[in-house]
């Protein structure tokens, strides 16, 4: 076993731009003491040990830094991680408990254990799988995995609360944790399944879908791109259309909304497709839809979100924008440049200015 106490110690007194005299004088010891744990000569008792940790704000786990056990934690959380994949939670269950026995302080131990109890689904262990998702936030100064934050944790917590029929205190957790409206949806959910909280469980519900729709209309878009840069011009045809589809689907047949304006970029993405498949015929008839969206949205411009929504009933009153254009003419013309759909749409867009008569005169700029 190898213990890498001084060596910790002098990393984080350098990190906060600390001399050896600057330590000594916040813990109460003497500069020699500081220099002698640096250099391995002597140990901390443990009552300073407890206040190093609190003074660098890390657990004792951490400042210990044993060599060995960092491979033993990170196996045993991995062994957990696939309890959990393999749904073997009965095994998993028994396991846990050995290895927090051994890893007490381990975050990665802590929330692979919570894990397993949680996926049981089971109000038996929901209590459980709280307690140790809350073990895992009092650690979290040690995760180094990206993908989870401790609102995360939190939302699992309120799970837990919802298996164990504590569906105000889940709401109140969701709430609280709701950055961004990440929550919205979920939110909405409990919301509507309690008694006279039905309108306010379509405001979260109402957010939540705008939301979802702006997420899945740029992640069509992305989609569209990467399709185009891999040749494969079907599929790039086939997201844009599917999301157009969901748009017609979400909109009020009458109504203005900045729907409307992003239909501009999806035409124009089949435009592309359908001129990279050598169809120029089908493309100049998207660059025509195109150009109607544009002067629909800019006849009776619409900027608020939700407005023209189905299924959309208040939530927060806020704007929908984009970086594209002014106008949505201008979004098409700034799709047409170089670097964007490209040059090749340039000839049928010439040709479909001067069979549109009524076209009016917008920037020439745009190819």
């Amino acid at each position: 076993m190898e213990i890498r106490l001084g060596e910790k110690i002098r990393t984080l007194r350098k990190e906060a731009g600390l001399t050896q005299e600057a330590l000594a004088e916040a813990l109460g010891v003497t500069p020699g003491a500081v220099y002698k744990w640096e250099s391995g000569r002597a140990m901390p008792e443990l009552e300073l040990l407890v206040e190093i940790g609190a003074f660098f704000e890390i657990s004792l786990d951490a400042l210990l830094d044993y060599g060995w056990e960092k491979g033993s934690m990170g196996r045993a959380a991995e062994k957990l991680r696939q309890f959990s994949l393999n749904r073997n939670l009965r095994e998993g269950m028994r396991f846990a408990e050995q290895a927090l026995q051994k890893y007490p302080n381990s975050f990665p131990v802590a929330y692979r254990s919570a894990e397993v109890y949680f996926l049981t689904l089971s109000p038996e262990y929901a209590g459980r799988a709280e307690a140790l998702y809350r073990r895992a936030i009092a650690l979290f100064d040690q995760n180094t995995d990206e993908k989870i934050s401790l609102a995360d944790l939190y939302n699992r917590i309120a799970s837990c609360y919802c298996y164990m029929d504590r569906m105000d205190d889940a709401v109140a957790l969701l709430k609280k944790y709701n950055a961004g409206g990440m929550n919205d949806y979920r939110i909405g959910l409990l919301l509507s399944q309690e008694e006279g909280k039905a309108r306010e469980a379509l405001a979260y519900l109402s957010d939540a879908l705008m939301s979802c729709y702006s997420q899945l209309y740029n992640l069509c878009i992305g989609y569209a791109n990467a399709y185009a840069a891999l040749g494969e011009y079907e599929k790039m045809a086939e997201i844009a259309r599917w999301m157009l589809s969901l748009g017609r689907g979400l909109r009020d047949a009458d109504a203005v909304s900045w729907m409307d304006r992003g239909d501009v970029r999806l035409y124009a993405i089949l435009a592309e497709a359908n001129r990279l498949r050598g169809t120029d015929r089908e493309a100049s008839e998207y660059l025509e839809k195109a150009v109607e969206s544009a002067r629909r949205f800019d006849a009776a411009p619409q900027y608020r979100a939700g407005a023209g929504m189905r299924f959309f009933h208040g939530g927060n009153q806020t704007a929908c924008y984009d970086d594209m254009g002014h106008t949505a003419m201008e979004v098409l013309e700034n799709i047409l440049k170089e670097g964007q759909t490209g040059q090749g749409l340039c000839p049928l867009w010439e040709q479909l200015k001067e069979e549109l008569s009524d076209f009016g005169a917008p920037s020439t700029n745009g190819c």
